[in-house]
């Protein structure tokens, strides 16, 4: 595909995913898929979709902090603190991956992702609900931005 389409069609993708985002997340299943069909590896696809989204994902994140506010005793302060420490783990995570190995586990990435998204979303669910308490909210937390750290193509879901 010559510079200019290739160019054009990054811009219609990223412009999308920025939309679906804001609305409803997942916009990294646009972008990433994106960039490996313009030709980028896997590794440096997901470290490029991940930076491009992050601006639009802190503005739709504080847009909708009073959601998240109080939740499990943690402040919205501390969920992003929390949040921010588990994705430098990951990301360092995934320095330390070798290119074509992560491009050999991105099928099981994207598997995980569907499974939690599916578990989370059809599971039959009880009156009263799991209550895991602020220090396991935290450490949930913590576990989910190291996974976003690390593939930021599936914390969309």
């Amino acid at each position: 595909m010559p510079l200019i389409l290739t160019s054009f069609f990054l811009l219609l993708v990223g412009f999308a995913a920025g939309v679906q985002n804001a609305l409803a997340g997942g916009g990294s299943f646009l972008t990433f898929p994106a960039l490996l069909l313009a030709g980028m590896d896997a590794r440096a696809a997901n470290v490029t979709s991940t930076v491009a989204l992050f601006p639009g994902q802190v503005t739709t994140g504080l847009a909708g902090r009073r959601d998240v506010s109080g939740g499990a005793g943690l402040s919205f302060l501390q969920l992003v603190g929390i949040s921010l420490a588990g994705g430098v783990v990951g990301a360092l995570l995934l320095l330390a991956t070798p290119p074509r190995f992560f491009a050999r586990l991105v099928p099981y990435l994207v598997l995980f992702a569907t499974a939690v998204f599916a578990w989370g979303s059809f599971r039959p669910r009880r009156a009263a609900g799991l209550r895991i308490g602020r220090p396991g909210a935290a450490f949930a937390q913590f576990v989910i931005a190291i996974y976003g750290g690390y593939f930021g193509g599936g914390i969309g879901f």
